[in-house]
Parts: structure tokens; sequence; C-alpha cells
């Protein structure tokens, strides 16, 4: 099967779904992402009643322009293809196109799972399938969404595959009875790097180094467009937020411009003797960040994240705004003294500060327990909450995984509730939402499997 293409539509959107029969709610131009190639013509076999032509598999958007989510999920391109499928991409509200409003006191996940509620019945009306069962697919951020439509909204979506969700990031109050703590994100990613003999040591060294070159030399190397690129508290900032976000990349396949099993790449690029320390720590970070270090395009300085709370966090835009309210990671990470990789101590002061630097006219200030006060945390994977029909799948090499929920901490008649566990030994951030590759892991093509049986089930028995 080709790799389907997209066709970029907008719908009128609801701005404030919290006032739904105000006469005079406006609205604004919802971007979505459709493939209707597969419509009502499964190759494999249908699997939906008489009445529906086949069933609606919705991507829930998250944080980031939608276009850039498509082709990392073909597995349920795949799935269009066999039963006949609608694919759906609606965009995050606030990301990419999907601008509602100049003022972000519309911004939260509550009226983006609203929003996707709106667009489902849209899309029903529009192609005439009010009969047909949805499937939510997400990673990440995106498969925090899937959880809480499915378990929020559970006559919106008959089921939900949601890959890599940390949803127990935001129920620090369970963390300790979760094998979870503060250093849990950071402890991953040091582990990975861990695998190569020396490679600790070769970051120590590059961060060293960097650390005491001329600033010109740095903003040269690294093709910066200004020194403030290489970041707020220390010129190593931006190398070690480009390590701290690799190994959730670490795919066993080339992706575009990232190599096969890139923390292995960008090892053996810092354990190379015949380049500087700095040199090679400039083409660590270019991998890593996925830009050239030749040409006459240089980096920007980014928004958020160098030097700020391990896996980003408060900030400028629509991120910055979530971290500020709704999604903050309550992380620290230990430094080389303590076998790390960079210092950071998680400091409320300092947070609130960044905040009211750049929301202050919102006067919001972060809430790390909203998402369990309103949709359950770790109660929902511990089986402790009323919700079924959902896929949570997580890789080993994933730091986004500690926050995941596991099957060890789920109830014993997990699967008869219609909740199911996967652990993939060598699986990064979301994997098994991308398509099959030949140079997939065994253990991964077999989770596949399973997910799709479970998937099939839930639309067949609609």
């Amino acid at each position: 099967m080709a790799f389907p293409a997209y066709t970029t539509l907008y719908y009128n959107q609801t701005l404030d779904h919290t006032q739904p029969f105000h006469p005079s709610n406006p609205t604004w131009p919802h971007r979505y992402l459709l493939n209707d190639d597969f419509w009502g013509k499964p190759s494999v076999e249908s699997i939906t009643s008489d009445t529906c032509p086949g069933p609606l598999l919705l991507y829930t958007g998250n944080e980031g322009p939608i276009d850039a989510f498509w082709s990392g999920n073909g597995f349920m391109m795949e799935m269009a293809d066999m039963w006949g499928g609608l694919i759906l991409f609606p965009e995050e509200r606030f990301y990419g196109e999907s601008i509602p409003s100049d003022d972000y006191s519309f911004m939260s996940t509550q009226q983006v799972l609203e929003d996707y509620v709106e667009f489902l019945s849209f899309i029903k009306e529009e192609y005439n399938a009010q009969d047909c069962p949805v499937v939510a697919f997400g990673g990440s951020y995106g498969g925090t969404l899937s959880t809480f439509l499915r378990s929020a909204y559970p006559a919106a979506v008959q089921g939900a595959l949601a890959s890599s969700a940390p949803v127990g990031n935001y129920d620090p109050e369970a963390w300790a009875t979760h094998g979870v703590d503060e250093y849990t994100f950071s402890d991953i990613i040091v582990d990975q790097y861990d695998k190569t003999p020396g490679c600790l040591q070769a970051i120590w060294d590059a961060t060293d180094a960097i650390n005491s070159a001329p600033q010109d030399t740095l903003v040269a190397a690294f093709n910066l467009c200004d020194a403030t690129g290489l970041g707020d508290t220390s010129p190593s900032d931006l190398f070690l937020y480009g390590l701290e976000g690799l190994p959730q990349l670490n795919y066993p396949y080339e992706i575009g411009s990232m190599p096969a099993w890139p923390v292995d790449a960008v090892c053996e690029i810092l354990l190379d003797n015949t380049s500087d320390p700095v040199t090679a720590a400039a083409t660590a970070t270019s991998i890593a960040l996925g830009y050239p270090l030749t040409g006459d395009q240089c980096f920007e300085t980014l928004d958020e994240g160098p030097g700020n709370v391990p896996g980003d966090g408060p900030g400028a835009g629509p991120w910055g705004y979530q971290s500020c309210t709704e999604t903050l990671h309550l992380f620290s990470s230990r430094g080389p003294e303590d076998g790390g990789i960079r210092k950071y101590d998680f400091d409320w002061d300092v947070v609130s500060s960044i905040c009211s630097e750049y929301w202050g006219e919102y006067d919001v200030q972060p809430n790390p327990n909203a998402f369990t006060e309103r949709y359950g945390g770790y109660k929902i994977g511990d089986g402790l909450v009323d919700v079924s029909n959902i896929i949570f799948s997580v890789g080993a090499l994933d730091p986004w995984g500690g926050g995941c929920f596991h099957a060890e901490y789920a109830p014993d008649d997990a699967e008869e509730r219609g909740l199911y566990f996967f652990n993939i030994e060598q699986g990064a951030h979301h994997l098994d939402l991308r398509g099959p590759h030949e140079d997939d892991p065994e253990q991964l093509t077999d989770v596949r499997s399973k997910e799709l049986d479970i998937i099939k089930g839930w639309i067949t028995n609609f």
C-alpha cells in the first residue's frame, strides 16, 4: 500500500464550549486533514454494519501542526485500507493554522476535547456516518487526549489506542505507589546513553569543552543565528537539550535525516577521537534537533526548552501556556556528579516567575493535578474508574514511559474490563503508531497484531 495523501479542510469550530448555548458564540476555522480513498472500499473485509460504510479513524491532534503527524501514523492508515475506514486528523487549537483567537484563555484540554467531539458530529453528518464507530489514536500528549476522549466522552468514541500516553506524570501524588519520582524521566534518558561504554563520559567532556569555548566559536560550530540560541543558563544548554530529546526518537530505522538507532549514532560521534569535542557536540545536536550545520539557513533561537524543565515546560508559545496551566512536569535531573547529564532541580519559584513573565496578563499558575482532578490520573490505568476499550502501549526506551500505565499496576480483570497494556522492550516514543517496517523488532510486530485484533473487536461489536 502506497502511503495515502491527505486533503486539507476547515470546519467552523465553536470558540468556547463552556458556553454552548450562547447565541452569539463565535466560530473559527479549525483545520483538519482527511483521506476518504478507502472509505467504504475495504481491501480485506467489511467489519461494520450494513448501514455504515466503514469505521472513522481519528487521530487526536496534539501540540504541533497537524500535518507533521500524518506520516508517523501508518498503522491507522493500514487499518483504513483493510476495513474501508475514513481517516481524520483534526488539529489542536492554537497550533499550526488552527488559531481560534489571540486570547489564550480559550486554550485548555477540555476545549480541545470538546473540539473533537463537535468535529466528529459534523463529520458523521457530512458522510452520513451516524451508525459508524469511531476509534481514537494518539501518541504522547495526543495519547493522553485519546485516553481522556474515551474516558470522558464514551459516546463519541468506541475505543482508543493511547500510545506513550504519560497520564501518570500529571498525578504526582500517586508517583510513589507507581515506581515514579522526579528523576524517572531523566534517569531513563541516562540509561539509554549508558548502554554504549564511554558515552556518558564523552557527553561530560563535550559539555565541559562547550562551556569553556569562545562564544563566537560556538555560534559558528552550531550554525546558530546568534548566541542566544545556546541557551539561557549555560552555553551547553542547547547541546544537552538535544541529547535529552533524542532517546524518545530512538527508532530502529532511519526516518528523514534521523539515523537508525540515533542514540547509538550520537554516542559513536561523540566517542570519535578524530574530531574535537565541540565539533562532535554540534554534529550530535544537529542530528537530535534535525537541522543542518551548513548552508545559508542558520538555526533560530528556540522559544522554550534549553535549560528549562526536562521534557519542556513553561515559556512562550501554546505549549508554554499549557505548561503554565495544566501540563507542567515536576521533573528534575541529575548532574554529572551523580551520573546524569544535566543538573536541574525543579523550583516552583523559578517556574512561577517564568509563567508570570510570559502569561502574567492571564493571571495563571500551573496546577500539576488538574488532569487528575478532572479525568482520573493513575486511577484510569489501575481500574479504579469505570473506563473500557483503551489500549495503553509504552516503549521501554521511552523517557515518557515512566508516566505511562503499566500492566503490573492493572487490575487482574483488566482485559475483561476492556483495558489492555503492552510494553515494547525495543520501543521508543509511540513506535507502534508508525506503519510496519522491515526493521521492526519482532515483539513490536506481535503487539501490533494484538492491537489490530482488539480494535477489530471494538468495531465489529459496535
